[in-house]
């Protein structure tokens, strides 16, 4: 009887607890759980000019998923000049020559540019170091677009992305992709994986200057303007990062 009784005393005081979390997520994280953060249809603002874009891709022992990788960067529906550039970082499963035989297979080799990573120095992370391997190949390009060996990409992603940028004069643009869940486990589990990311990095506070903490960018697809990405400190000024970035508008 006496635990009966004190189950019911902290009974009530837990629920508003856990009401008064809910409510503090609810109206004070900038509206997370809307989910409307969302790139504008294709046409939605038509343009006579689009800006040189290079693609960047890390890969390592990526030759499961690389051909597919880079034939859908090379099938972009863009109407600009779009250079794809592969960094193979010390793959031994032939990562290189499946990303050139998918250029090849679609005449279209003069568009990609295989490199072979250097060693990893000391205190840097593997996936940027060759980003950054990446984005000194690329030159002085307008824009950068980062994506991962194992993405396929819709043909007017590309499109959308600079759209976005461009309408709306921002530094970068960060989608996340679709998720292959293959199994119970992870069909239960990656739902709640991003609904959580939202509420930890609500993406409509991306853009206020008041917000000290203001999202994080992936590097499965981010759109980048080359003076914003070296103004905010991303690599390679941060070498040792694991996340692309964490970004707040300029």
């Amino acid at each position: 009887m006496a635990y009966s009784v004190l189950s019911d005393v902290w009974l009530l005081p837990a629920a508003w607890a856990v009401l008064v979390a809910w409510l503090v997520l609810f109206l004070g994280r900038g509206a997370f759980w809307r989910a409307d953060q969302r790139l504008p249809p294709r046409e939605s603002n038509p343009r006579r000019s689009w800006p040189e874009v290079t693609a960047v891709v890390p890969a390592r022992n990526e030759a499961e998923g690389i051909g597919a990788c880079v034939t859908a960067l090379l099938r972009q529906d863009y109407p600009g000049v779009l250079r794809v550039i592969v960094v193979d970082d010390q793959s031994t499963d032939g990562t290189a020559k499946c990303a050139r035989e998918a250029a090849r297979q679609m005449d279209a080799s003069s568009r990609l540019e295989v490199l072979t990573g250097a060693p990893l120095p000391e205190n840097w992370a593997g996936k940027v170091w060759a980003m950054d391997q990446g984005v000194t190949a690329a030159g002085p390009v307008p824009l950068l677009w980062f994506t991962d060996g194992d993405i396929v990409h819709g043909p007017d992603v590309l499109r959308r992305l600079v759209t976005r940028i461009e309408d709306r004069d921002l530094s970068l643009v960060s989608l996340m992709v679709m998720l292959s869940c293959r199994g119970f486990w992870e069909r239960l589990l990656i739902p709640p994986f991003i609904f959580f990311f939202q509420m930890l990095y609500p993406f409509p506070w991306v853009n206020d200057p008041h917000r000290t903490l203001a999202g994080a960018a992936g590097g499965v697809c981010c759109c980048v303007g080359r003076h914003s990405k070296r103004s905010a400190g991303s690599p390679p000024c941060v070498p040792h990062a694991s996340m692309t970035a964490r970004w707040q508008h300029c």
